[in-house]
């Protein structure tokens, strides 16, 4: 009985002596707070109209779509000319995209790369949908003949027309006063309409590395860039990577 009775104490000082360093431990070593959340955005950052990288895009994008069934690519492009983009994804001929590329003249994007990108999806990645979530460049000309198509088709009360007008309306303000604050918000608001409308389906999206940085702030220095306010929004759902 008395070997018993010294038995007891000792495994209550073993327990104690290692509650102890655990104890220390928990305090000298940091808890991780990082999310086990799974990835469901990836976002490559670019420098516009650089051939090597376009290609690099397009082969992420092949392997997203084929190894982890991806279909929505969001894009640094207004509304409206993602949803012509997803009509000429269904038709034979190639109008569409050479009045896309055409309107894109003076800007970084009009190189002959452009539509390489896009045919090689259409000829690879037949179910891609687009999503285009930038305020409403070129809204003077692919904006202005996409609500006609629109109208032509008797769709004036349709979701397409109210937000293309409402990409519209956005280029016209951001142009009106360059106002890149205004802009940044309206992509970060564009981008969670578009994304939640997918209800939990993984993402690719392709954007100037200014608007994919993790930690900073957009062109003006005055607000947080899209991909961070996304992150702060959405937490560590997101993947960022910058091509350039």
């Amino acid at each position: 009985m008395k070997k018993k009775g010294l038995f007891l104490p000792a495994i209550a000082c073993v327990l104690l002596l290692g509650l102890i360093g655990f104890l220390n431990q928990s305090t000298d070593t940091p808890v991780s707070t990082v999310s086990q959340a799974p990835v469901r955005i990836f976002l490559y950052g670019e420098k516009h109209g650089i051939d090597a990288i376009i290609d690099r895009e397009f082969e992420l994008w092949h392997e997203h779509y084929h190894s982890d069934g991806m279909r929505h690519l969001f894009l640094e492009l207004p509304y409206f000319s993602a949803e012509f983009l997803n009509i000429w994804m269904h038709e034979e001929g190639d109008e569409i995209l050479h009045a896309l590329y055409d309107d894109l003249e003076g800007t970084a994007a009009h190189v002959p790369a452009f539509k390489g990108f896009y045919r090689r999806i259409k000829q690879q990645c037949p179910e891609t949908v687009f999503h285009g979530t930038d305020v409403g460049h070129q809204f003077f000309s692919t904006g202005e003949r996409f609500l006609k198509y629109l109208e032509q088709h008797h769709l004036e009360n349709s979701r397409k027309y109210i937000l293309a007008q409402e990409a519209v309306e956005q280029g016209e303000r951001f142009y009106e006063n360059s106002d890149f604050v205004y802009r940044e918000n309206k992509m970060v608001e564009n981008f969670i309409r578009e994304f939640d409308s997918l209800a939990g389906e993984r993402i690719m999206g392709i954007y100037g590395g200014a608007h994919t940085k993790l930690d900073a702030l957009d062109y003006s220095g005055q607000v947080p860039c899209m991909a961070r306010q996304l992150k702060e929004h959405y937490g560590d759902i997101i993947y960022s990577e910058n091509l350039s």
